[in-house]
């Protein structure tokens, strides 16, 4: 093992040691880890375990930072592999939003929480390098025991800010492994991968494209409404579930399943639409190349999150119910019976009237006529309906 690294991990620990029991300073600690300690200890104990989570499904797919980073995650999660890494995207909250890492680092990740949706910022888990490069608008390197929190004292952290063209903070790029293995290379390889990261950002487009496929689509590249056909629809919601791209025989399966199109006239059908995207649609694979906001992920994610009166709020309908696309079928029985289980489940009368009076689902009006209380004036309206339901099936 390097001496110099166990040095200094033991000057850390007892620095760090003389900081939290007596609120001493050492200054052989860099200013900016010290200045953090202090920050730290007033929110932060020391010996907390693990990162807070958020219930909400992190803003990732479609995102500024998602769209910049897909074509060099698969170079990421290599490093991380190699490396026996961990490599983390946060947005400017200091939120994780995707993160890639060796069999040995994901487990430690996930015991600290360091996941995707795990909140990393200073004010949650105290110093840390994501945090730092956050707050101090440069790449940083926080070693062993300059973590606040000691469940983090095994690691060592590189954090690189991200910035759009225009200056604008984003997020930052972390890299993680056990302190054993600290290199200055470390701190070379989170700046060297920023850079590339902002290089795209600053030549990414600067539309999005929103697609909401629940109730009435609608589709708007920039703010503008583009009017598409019922295939056209298919091939574009296909296309924005599967951000990493598909090749031409997989959007075939996914669009048209056993049904005797052509490929010809798949690619036809691609390139029209590309026409009505203004040229967005990348080849080899088949992908979008903007950020797009699709309605059923993020619905999906509110699901997962148990946001379930946002989810309502959301889901308008079945996506397309008319298409016969495999993965859309798939889509819309998915997301109706998950929408239905988790209602529901939460036996919750107001989240169910909501629910009942926008579907009819005896199901869920047996249930919701078992909850409500006797002199509750919606009882009799629930069961009516019922009734109603009964009489034409």
């Amino acid at each position: 093992m390097n001496e110099r690294l166990v040095l200094e991990r033991q000057r850390r620990v007892t620095a760090w040691q003389r900081f939290v029991s007596r609120g001493v300073p050492d200054r052989s600690v860099p200013a900016g880890v010290l200045a953090s300690w202090a920050r730290s200890a007033a929110s932060v104990p020391a010996d907390r375990v693990s990162a807070p989570v958020s219930d909400q499904a992190p803003a990732w797919t479609g995102s500024p930072l998602e769209f910049a980073t897909r074509d060099l995650r698969p170079e990421l999660m290599a490093l991380a592999q190699d490396g026996d890494l961990m490599v983390a995207l946060a947005d400017a909250r200091g939120q994780l939003l995707w993160t890639a890492g060796s069999a040995r680092m994901q487990r430690l990740g996930q015991a600290l929480n360091f996941v995707p949706g795990g909140h990393w910022d200073e004010g949650s888990v105290g110093t840390n390098a994501l945090a730092l490069a956050l707050r101090e608008r440069t790449a940083v390197r926080v070693f062993a025991a300059e973590h606040y929190v000691q469940a983090v004292h095994d690691w060592v952290c590189y954090g690189a800010p991200l910035r759009d063209a225009q200056g604008t903070l984003l997020g930052v790029l972390n890299l993680s492994t056990v302190w054993e293995q600290s290199t200055p290379l470390g701190l070379a390889s989170a700046q060297h991968y920023a850079q590339r990261i902002e290089a795209q950002l600053a030549q990414g487009p600067q539309v999005t494209l929103r697609v909401r496929l629940c109730g009435t689509p609608l589709v708007q590249l920039g703010g503008r409404c583009l009017h598409l056909t019922p295939r056209q629809l298919e091939l574009l919601a296909v296309l924005a579930l599967h951000p990493e791209g598909l090749t031409l025989d997989a959007l075939h399966a996914h669009v048209y399943g056993d049904a005797p199109i052509t490929s010809s006239t798949l690619k036809s059908e691609v390139s029209t639409l590309r026409g009505l995207l203004g040229g967005q649609i990348a080849s080899r694979p088949y992908r979008l190349s903007v950020p797009v906001e699709l309605d059923v992920t993020r619905l999906e994610g509110l699901l997962l999150a148990g946001a379930l009166d946002g989810a309502l709020d959301l889901f308008d309908g079945p996506p397309l119910p008319l298409s016969e696309s495999p993965l859309l079928s798939y889509w819309r029985s998915y997301l109706d019976g998950a929408l239905r289980r988790a209602v529901c489940g939460r036996r919750d009368p107001a989240l169910l009237w909501r629910y009942a009076a926008r579907f009819d689902d005896l199901e869920a009006l047996a249930l919701l006529e078992s909850l409500l209380e006797a002199g509750d004036a919606r009882r009799e309206v629930v069961r009516a309906r019922r009734a109603a339901l009964l009489a034409v099936r």
